[in-house]
C-alpha cells in the first residue's frame, strides 16, 4: 500500500493561518527556521531523488500511479481539515468529486503517512499553535523547493508540465510567512529547539516517505 501525504499547504492556507494572533515580532535576527530547514538537508535530498519526484520530472512515472497516488493524498487532507475548521469542508469535498472519490475513509494509509497524520493531529490537539506551524512549514518550504530543483534542470515535463508548475511552482513564498512567526516565537522564548526539531523532522521524513512510496 502506498504511502500518502498531507495535501502541501498553499498559499491560500497560510493567508488562513495569519489571522491569527500570533506574535510576528523577534527580539532578535536570529533565523531559527533557517536552522531547522539545514539540520533536514539530507531527508529533503531523500524527497528529491524519490521514485515521485524524479518520475514527474522524467515524464516516466505511470499514469495509474500518479492518480492513484493523488487519491491517496485526499484522505489525510480530510482528516486535517476536519480537525481544522468546517468552513473547509466545501474545499476536500470538490478534490473529492474531481477524483472520483465517493468515501475517503475506504483510502487505507500507509505506515509512513498514518505517523505523518498523527504527528501533525497530535501537534494540533496538545500543543501550542506556534508547534502548528512548525510542522506546517516543512511541506510549504519542501515543495517550492523541489521545483527550484526540477526547473534547474528543464522546463518540460510532458504530461506533468502542468502539475509541477502548480503544486512545485517554486516562486511560491507563503511558507516565509510562517517562518516569522516561528522565529518571533523562538526568539521570545516560546518554543523550545529539540522539540521544534523534532517535530519539523518528522514532518520532513513524512514528506519524503510519500514521495518515496509511489511506484514508477
Amino acid at each position: 500500500m502506498w504511502k500518502a501525504s498531507p495535501r502541501c499547504v498553499s498559499d491560500a492556507a497560510v493567508s488562513n493561518l495569519q489571522q491569527c494572533t500570533l506574535s510576528d515580532k523577534p527580539c532578535d535576527d536570529y533565523d531559527f527556521c533557517e536552522w531547522l530547514w539545514t539540520e533536514t538537508k539530507d531527508t529533503r535530498t531523500i524527497a528529491l531523488n524519490t521514485n515521485f519526484v524524479q518520475g514527474v520530472k522524467d515524464g516516466m512515472l505511470h499514469p495509474t500511479s500518479f492518480v492513484a497516488a493523488k487519491r491517496a493524498e485526499m484522505c489525510p487532507l480530510k482528516i486535517f481539515l476536519d480537525h481544522e475548521s468546517s468552513s473547509y469542508k466545501s474545499y476536500y469535498e470538490d478534490l473529492f468529486d474531481k477524483w472520483h472519490i465517493r468515501d475517503g475513509k475506504a483510502i487505507e494509509l500507509g505506515k509512513e503517512c498514518q505517523e505523518y497524520v498523527d504527528t501533525v493531529a497530535d501537534v494540533a490537539s496538545k500543543d501550542d499553535a506556534y508547534y502548528m506551524l512548525v510542522a506546517l512549514i516543512p511541506c510549504a518550504r519542501l515543495w517550492p523547493w523541489l521545483g527550484q530543483q526540477l526547473t534547474a534542470a528543464k522546463d518540460n515535463f510532458g504530461a506533468y508540465t502542468d502539475w509541477v508548475n502548480s503544486n512545485f511552482d517554486p516562486s511560491s513564498k507563503g511558507y516565509k510567512k510562517l517562518e516569522v512567526r516561528v522565529n518571533a516565537a523562538f526568539s521570545n522564548k516560546q518554543i523550545d529547539r529539540n522539540k521544534a526539531l523534532n517535530i519539523y523532522s518528522k514532518c520532513m521524513t513524512g514528506e519524503a516517505g510519500f514521495f518515496g512510496s509511489v511506484p514508477i
